[in-house]
């Protein structure tokens, strides 16, 4: 017991003298970021001592062979936890040949996880919050989150090549994104999906596919950003926590970088990168002293930095060997073999596995509440007191600071000592031996996962495409349509805005996924360019575009994209109308004629039936749309498939907007269910293959406590380090 506090002891005071350098202050999302202590230089020094001449590396411990408490350490540093079947890959083996294997299978797998449905087929809703919540419609993000979770973590417990699972885990936090700072379920989703495509890859091409990430792009609010007046958060970021650490790089470097990344923005609709080149300059930019004009030039310059390299090798030496900094010369070899192999991750691991000091640090890392809890499930092939499930482990690791998809902010996770800080270390000790406490318990039975459609989504979803598909072309077909804002001083005030939400429309032979449009008025202005009435539309709120010429746009400094506002269908500034083709003057038309069926349905938009000066305003540009169409088109005619309001508020003839877990067949109590976990341990499967249950969860501590007293090993202070 001494010796492991003693360890314990070590391990917390090294890790607050070695890390600190690691982490940004920021607050998000719109937040600022604090400015790097020094960056004085313009063109970064030589760094002679992070070059190693890879023909004088001793690698003649690479021919040790590995035995069985070795097995253990490697395989729970490389991956979750330490299965039997893992254990037993690799005894018997020379340490270059399990390197060798560990690398060829990292490099062969091509990930499979099975995505939830709705990442698939679901229109995104988060355009239409504000509509949403002023409707109380059930859109739960955090079950779709839930639903995410699970789907990650069931494939961690599932893996056979636990390596990539422990890599994408630490790219996961390198890259750090907080959904409940923006909540954009399907941003989110790529987020994930761009880290999972990239974990066994390139890591310059990572690099790249992040700053096209839809996720990153809103967290650090570049979205907002314009080549006039650029929003630097992901720019820091990008040089700070992501490629060089801090002091490689210059506020000059940033800045440059800021204004040349500006264009890249999302749609609003869909929540996919998009680029818009009129955020951009046409101008050359610098960084670190050399001049460059795209993506390809940059990222040639940023690999030619003399630094590069060195965080990315630190941030893994610190994952898989030991808190410390690492010796000069195991920097230096790390930082060569990366550069020599162009950047492959792959290549990094092996490097790492490498080194000595990988096989001989023992007890050097902490244990992450995924680390634990996880661990300990995929070790043992049980969840927490049989459940079957990962409710209980989720909840686990929140209860001890490491809510998964939501960290503490864009630095991510701590690696180290603030896991065992103040009443943490008795938390988690706790934690762990009550919620394990019942494994040779064989009664419960396994539960299938339910992350797809169920029985009454199946219904609404094949009712929805019957009622598009008898739409005839000239009809205008919504799935339904969602008020916004509507200010309550509609009539008194100067510039008055409905803002309304369409949700997958169809018309004249063309889809929409989603359309925002604002109706308003702005009589009581009292400048000689008043409007009286106008319809605004902005870039990237709609999908796809419903205008076609921006002529006289103009900038929108809140949404950081340009907008168009004409009056419609009649007043003083009808010429940008004009301008646009027939199907999106149709369409414009069609949307303001919708809302006569919005009107009828006045119970259900509480908003305009208490709004008479909204109410009437709408009615007075319906009736003028009608006397224009009246005279060039026989038919005008508008179906809604559903409205914005609970089942029981539903007339008898009315669908009620589904949404959330209740359009995708998700079930809150259902999702957490592993097709994974066994019902109890195996206690013969380690007794078959000679190793104890000490042995095989405490190997460097060479304990001989017996395997009916698992509780005590558990609750062992060393079982939080590996």
């Amino acid at each position: 017991m001494i010796k492991v506090l003693f360890y314990l002891f070590i391990i917390i005071q090294s890790s607050i003298y070695s890390i600190n350098y690691v982490f940004a202050k920021t607050t998000f999302k719109g937040g600022i970021i604090t400015s790097s202590k020094s960056l004085s230089t313009t063109k970064p020094k030589i760094r002679k001592d992070l070059i190693f001449d890879l023909k004088k590396f001793e690698e003649s411990h690479l021919d040790k062979i590995i035995t069985k408490k070795e097995a253990i350490r490697l395989e729970r540093r490389i991956g979750i936890g330490a299965p039997v079947d893992r254990i037993k890959l690799h005894i018997g083996k020379t340490r270059r040949q399990a390197i060798n294997d560990i690398v060829l299978n990292l490099n062969k797998y091509k990930d499979n996880i099975l995505w939830p449905l709705w990442t698939k087929e679901a229109i995104p809703t988060s355009f239409m919050q504000s509509g949403i919540k002023a409707h109380r419609i059930n859109c739960d993000d955090q079950s779709f989150l839930l639903s995410l979770k699970t789907t990650w973590l069931e494939k961690l417990v599932s893996s056979k090549t636990p390596q990539y699972e422990r890599l994408a885990i630490f790219w996961l936090n390198h890259f750090s994104v907080n959904f409940n700072m923006y909540k954009q379920k399907h941003s989110f989703f790529t987020h994930l999906k761009i880290i999972r495509d990239n974990t066994n890859k390139n890591f310059l091409s990572l690099l790249k596919n992040i700053l096209k990430d839809p996720a990153m792009i809103v967290y650090l609010n570049n979205e907002k950003s314009i080549a006039q007046n650029p929003n630097e958060n992901l720019a820091r970021e990008f040089f700070e926590l992501f490629s060089l650490g801090e002091g490689n790089y210059t506020e000059n470097d940033i800045k440059n970088f800021a204004r040349h990344i500006s264009g890249n923005s999302i749609n609003h609709i869909t929540e996919q990168y998009k680029l818009y080149r009129y955020k951009q300059s046409t101008e050359t930019y610098t960084a670190f002293g050399k001049k460059y004009k795209n993506d390809e030039e940059f990222f040639k310059i940023l690999t030619n930095h003399p630094s590069f390299g060195e965080y990315i090798a630190l941030k893994f030496y610190q994952e898989y060997v030991d808190l410390k900094k690492p010796k000069p010369q195991d920097l230096s070899f790390l930082v060569s073999h990366f550069r020599k192999y162009d950047f492959q991750i792959s290549e990094m691991l092996k490097g790492v596995l490498m080194l000595e000091s990988f096989w001989s640090n023992k007890l050097s890392l902490v244990k992450s509440p995924l680390d634990l809890f996880y661990g300990t499930a995929r070790t043992l092939n049980v969840s927490v007191n049989q459940s079957n499930d990962h409710y209980d482990l989720i909840q686990l690791m929140e209860t001890t600071g490491q809510n998964l998809f939501n960290p503490p902010n864009i630095a991510g996770w701590p690696v180290g000592k603030e896991w065992l800080s103040g009443q943490k270390l008795s938390l988690r000790i706790n934690s762990i031996s009550n919620s394990f406490s019942n494994i040779f318990n064989k009664e419960k039975k396994i539960m299938k996962a339910k992350l797809f459609e169920d029985e009454d989504s199946e219904k609404y979803n094949s009712n929805l495409k019957v009622f598009f598909d008898k739409t005839s072309k000239e009809e205008f077909a919504v799935e339904t349509i969602l008020l916004g804002y509507i200010p309550n001083d509609f009539k008194t005030r100067r510039y008055a805005d409905i803002k309304i939400y369409f949700y997958n429309v169809q018309f004249m032979g063309k889809k929409w996924k989603g359309i925002e449009i604002e109706f308003g008025t702005d009589k009581n202005n009292q400048k000689a360019w008043k409007q009286l009435n106008r319809f605004q539309f902005y870039d990237g709120y709609s999908y796809p575009n419903i205008i076609n010429n921006w002529d006289r746009s103009y900038f929108s400094d809140y949404r950081a994209t340009r907008g168009i506002s004409s009056s419609f269908p009649t007043g003083p500034k009808m010429k940008r109308f004009y301008q646009q083709n027939n199907i999106t003057k149709k369409l414009l038309y069609h949307l303001l004629l919708s809302m006569e069926h919005v009107l009828k349905k006045d119970k259900y938009y509480t908003k305009l039936q208490t709004n008479a000066a909204a109410k009437n305003f709408l009615k007075e540009r319906i009736g003028e749309v009608k006397k224009i169409l009246n005279n060039n088109s026989k038919k005008h005619s508008t179906k809604i498939f559903s409205y914005p309001a609970n089942s029981y508020n539903l007339s008898q003839n009315d669908n009620g907007f589904k949404c959330g877990i209740e359009k995708y067949g998700l079930n809150y109590y259902e999702i957490h269910n592993s097709q994974s976990f066994d019902t109890h341990f195996n206690i013969n499967k380690i007794h078959n293959n000679d190793v104890k249950l000490s042995e095989m969860l405490l190997p460097d501590l060479d304990l001989n406590i017996k395997n009916e007293d698992y509780i005590n090993i558990l609750s062992h202070e060393g079982y939080q380090l590996k």
